[in-house]
């Protein structure tokens, strides 16, 4: 584990001060992002302090999945928030409107949508996802973007349903300025959402929604159509016989 003076061509302190961070850690090779940074806010690191690397070779989906995240082909970055106590049920889904923004600025043409819980999609693909924990006082949002498709390939059962930004397109995507587009819109979405997603910021979920009104499997509540999702962060559940009732954890698959 090396720490690095220089990320993605600028010294580090140059990305603290372009991501408006209270420290920046930048690794080359780093077990987890999230697990440095819930080690960072113990030791009282402040609010949007920021861990990235250049490969995680222990990092983790939601449910503890492996998430593969070999040597230069994306974004494995972690960002400490300003909450206090439990991860909101809204977060998640917060934090992926930052990331489907900011990826869509850094690939002109991407369109980017969102798989409740914690899923970003492109063309049909998985993009990305975030994971978002606990931290001794604050709230780690962990970020994993696919900017490009290692060389080496991905085992099977993953690179049949993963896609990167760079996949269908010619244009390099700067890991830079997608880190950077995250902590801005992180900066900017996070403060007023303290109660959930209201307003615009709803709206705009709802259009990236891949699941609204197509049948799942979820974990919690079993099958049905999924009618959309709240502004607390539950997927509407709509059962065959017209219940609606709300899915506040678990996995969900298309039926």
């Amino acid at each position: 584990m090396a720490l690095l003076t220089h990320w993605d061509g600028e010294p580090v302190h140059v990305w603290a001060r372009v991501w408006r961070a209270h420290r920046v850690e930048a690794h080359d090779t780093l077990g987890s992002t999230n697990d440095r940074l819930k080690e960072l806010a113990a030791a009282g690191a402040g609010p949007y302090t920021v861990v990235v690397a250049d490969e995680q070779t222990a990092g983790r989906g939601r449910t503890g999945d492996v998430w593969h995240s070999p040597p230069g082909s994306g974004l494995w970055i972690s960002v400490l928030l300003p909450y206090t106590g439990a991860v909101p049920m809204h977060l998640p889904l917060l934090v992926g409107v930052a990331a489907a923004r900011a990826a869509e600025r850094s690939r002109a043409g991407a369109s980017v949508g969102i798989k409740w819980p914690n899923d970003l999609q492109l063309e049909g693909g998985k993009l990305g996802g975030i994971l978002c924990e606990h931290g001794h006082g604050a709230v780690v949002a962990g970020v994993g973007l696919n900017v490009r498709l290692p060389a080496a390939g991905l085992p099977a059962e993953v690179g049949r349903r993963a896609t990167a930004l760079e996949a269908s397109s010619g244009a390099r995507v700067s890991l830079g300025n997608l880190a950077t587009g995250l902590l801005h819109e992180l900066h900017a979405l996070v403060p007023g959402s303290a109660r959930g997603l209201d307003g615009a910021l709803h709206r705009e979920l709802e259009l990236r929604d891949v699941l609204r009104d197509r049948p799942v499997l979820t974990q919690q509540a079993g099958t049905g159509t999924a009618r959309g999702i709240g502004p607390d962060g539950a997927l509407l559940l709509e059962r065959t016989s017209g219940e609606r009732v709300r899915v506040t954890t678990g996995s969900v698959t298309l039926a």
